[in-house]
């Protein structure tokens, strides 16, 4: 059996979508998670400069398989500080990460992320109505993209290319004040 050819990394997301989602929702068990993280996949893929892998789909399912680990490990972090700000008992490991959450950022970081949050408003501003509406669901109301294809009575692969595009004009604007992403 040969092996597909590949010109991008995109590319062997798309290939591998169904498989990759396949793959994340068992390791997880949720569907909407899986296609979140195939998602977040195909856009790093997408934005990413580096050379095609001589095996593109081990190094997607390695991708696939941290980013999934990595939105679990936030998803526990957040349910151990939300435990800790509602006065529950843990196991100390919350209470520091409520207080490294709370430590103030130093001025120049602050001067830097407002202007990260001005260029990224714009960014948002300047995306067609739809899009917009579709990014600010997911990023701004966190709904899942089967979710937002329901309430907004669209495909879930329509809502998948309104996200990717506006990730990647997002991008595009932090890039140009000086955000290296």
């Amino acid at each position: 059996m040969t092996r597909p050819r590949f010109t991008s990394l995109s590319q062997a997301v798309e290939a591998y979508y169904e498989d990759l989602r396949q793959f994340i929702r068992r390791r997880t068990g949720s569907s909407s998670l899986a296609e979140d993280v195939v998602q977040e996949t195909w856009i790093r893929a997408n934005a990413t400069s580096t050379a095609l892998p001589d095996n593109p789909r081990a190094y997607l399912y390695r991708m696939a398989g941290n980013l999934a680990v990595d939105h679990v490990r936030r998803h526990q972090v957040w349910e151990r500080v939300q435990r800790c700000a509602e006065g529950e008992p843990g196991d100390g490991t919350a209470a520091q990460e409520a207080e490294l959450v709370g430590q103030a950022p130093d001025p120049l970081e602050s001067v830097i992320s407002q202007q990260e949050l001005l260029a990224l408003n714009a960014a948002v501003r300047e995306l067609p109505d739809r899009c917009r509406e579709v990014f600010l669901l997911y990023r701004g109301h966190g709904l899942t993209m089967r979710e937002i294809a329901v309430q907004l009575s669209i495909s879930s692969k329509t809502v998948e290319k309104h996200i990717a595009r506006a990730m990647l004009h997002c991008r595009t604007r932090l890039r140009e004040v000086g955000r290296g992403l």
